[in-house]
C-alpha cells in the first residue's frame, strides 16, 4: 500500500508558490498600468496646453491684422490722444506685460471678432514717428519695392490673445506698421 500523504503535502506547497508568484506578477502589471496612465494623462495635458497656446497665438495674430485694417481706414491722427488704446507720439505707451494695461479699457481696444477664446483679444496702437520723403516709402509693399515719394507714419501695434479656458495661455505680439497718408 502506498501512502499518498507526501504527494498531497507537496502539491499544496506548490499551489501556494504559484499563487504568490501570480500575485507578484499582477502587482507588477498593475504598477506598470498606473505608471502608463499617469504618463498618458501628462501627455494629454501637454497637448491641451500646446493647443491652448496655439489658439492664443492665432487670436493675437488675428488682432494684429484687425489693427492694421483699422490703421488703413483712418484719415487723420486726431484720435491718437492717449486713450481708448490709441497713443500719440508724446503719450506714454502702457506696459504691454502689465495686467492693468489689459484690464483698463482706456489702454486698449477690444477686437471686433469673437474667436472663441476665453477673453476677446485686445490691442493698442502707438504713433511712433514719421519717416519723411523717399526714405519712408522704401519697402512699403516688399523688399526693394519703391512706392515713390511720400511720408510714412510708423505705428507700433501690440496685441494680446488668450486661450480657451480661465487658466489659459496668453500671447502678446508686437509689430511695426507703416502707412502713407
Amino acid at each position: 500500500m502506498r501512502s499518498t500523504m507526501p504527494q498531497h503535502s507537496f502539491g499544496r506547497r506548490e499551489r501556494g508558490a504559484v499563487l504568490i508568484a501570480a500575485l507578484l506578477i499582477l502587482l507588477v502589471v498593475t504598477l506598470l498600468t498606473v505608471s502608463n496612465m499617469r504618463g498618458s494623462i501628462l501627455e494629454e495635458k501637454m497637448a491641451g496646453n500646446t493647443n491652448d497656446r496655439n489658439v492664443a497665438f492665432q487670436a493675437a495674430e488675428s488682432t494684429l491684422r484687425e489693427a492694421e485694417v483699422f490703421l488703413e481706414s483712418i484719415v487723420s491722427l486726431g484720435d491718437f490722444q492717449g486713450n481708448a488704446g490709441l497713443f500719440g507720439r508724446t503719450d506714454a505707451e502702457p506696459a504691454f506685460y502689465g495686467d492693468t494695461t489689459w484690464n483698463d479699457s482706456a489702454n486698449h481696444v477690444v477686437a471686433q471678432t469673437d474667436l472663441g477664446t476665453y477673453a476677446r483679444p485686445q490691442y493698442f496702437i502707438k504713433d511712433m514717428t514719421t519717416v519723411t520723403g523717399a526714405l519712408g516709402a522704401l519697402n512699403m509693399s516688399g523688399y526693394g519695392d519703391n512706392k515713390g515719394s511720400g511720408d510714412v507714419t510708423v505705428f507700433r501695434v501690440t496685441a494680446r490673445g488668450t486661450g480657451t479656458s480661465v487658466d489659459s495661455a496668453e500671447v502678446i505680439l508686437r509689430t511695426q506698421y507703416g502707412r502713407i497718408f
